[in-house]
């Protein structure tokens, strides 16, 4: 639904000069965007036993590529700096990790998605129609796990930021456009676990497992058509 409503507010915007409207300096971009992405982050999991002694460590890093669509406004500010919103329209979507195959009782399939994902930015452009920007993330993390024990891992959200370099081209003299760039995105460290608790006397906790996920980063690659009311 959400999709449904974005693209019939961008149909609606092109249908409407942007001549006919005076900004007084101001202008509105807003964009359809398609993603191409690729993702790495480290994780390290500490499994402790049903006795309390000390976990045993296990340490994995991972890369992952996906696509996806997003849409954005922007508000331009005279001709050099734009601040702008930028949400993704699906979920980014790890594969499918399974741990201990074969193993009926510790078996565990796990798969995450990115859910969410949105950018307050801003965009500092250069004559020519290149452009820089710089902006302030946040996503949704949920964990879709199947665990042999029926224990289950608490879904977490986390911030970062963002960098980007693009060009902005348009056709002709109307405000319709398309966009091409490029974000380097960093996420803050995350930590999940099982739900279990460690005693603090003998850190007894009935099998306890935390994950702790660190150096999450990407690099994103979008195509955008874009219209824009008020350009000079």
């Amino acid at each position: 639904m959400k999709k449904i409503i974005t693209a019939i507010a961008f149909i609606a915007l092109t249908t409407v000069s942007a001549k006919a409207i005076d900004f007084g300096g101001f202008s509105v971009t807003a964009g359809l965007g398609q993603n191409t992405s690729v993702w790495g982050a480290s994780g390290t999991e500490s499994e402790y036993s049903e006795s309390g002694t000390l976990p045993e460590i296990n340490k994995e890093h991972g890369v992952f590529t996906d696509d996806y669509s997003s849409h954005f406004i922007e508000l331009g500010i005279g001709k050099f700096i734009s601040v702008g919103y930028n949400m993704a329209s699906d979920p980014i979507k790890t594969p499918s990790n399974v741990t201990n195959e074969g193993d009926a009782a510790q078996q565990a399939t796990v798969q995450v998605d990115f859910n969410d994902l949105e950018t307050q930015y801003i965009k500092v452009n250069i004559p020519g129609g290149m452009f820089v920007k710089y902006g302030q993330t946040a996503v949704d993390i949920k964990v879709n796990e199947v665990i042999a024990s029926g224990s289950t891992y608490a879904d977490r959200s986390t911030e970062g930021t963002s960098i980007g370099l693009g060009y902005q081209g348009h056709v002709g003299d109307s405000g319709l456009g398309f966009r091409i760039e490029t974000n380097y995105i960093e996420f803050d460290d995350v930590t999940t676990d099982n739900g279990t608790s460690i005693a603090a006397s003998n850190s007894t906790n009935g099998g306890r497992n935390q994950i702790d996920i660190d150096n999450m980063e990407g690099v994103t690659a979008m195509f955008a058509i874009t219209y824009t009311l008020g350009r000079d």
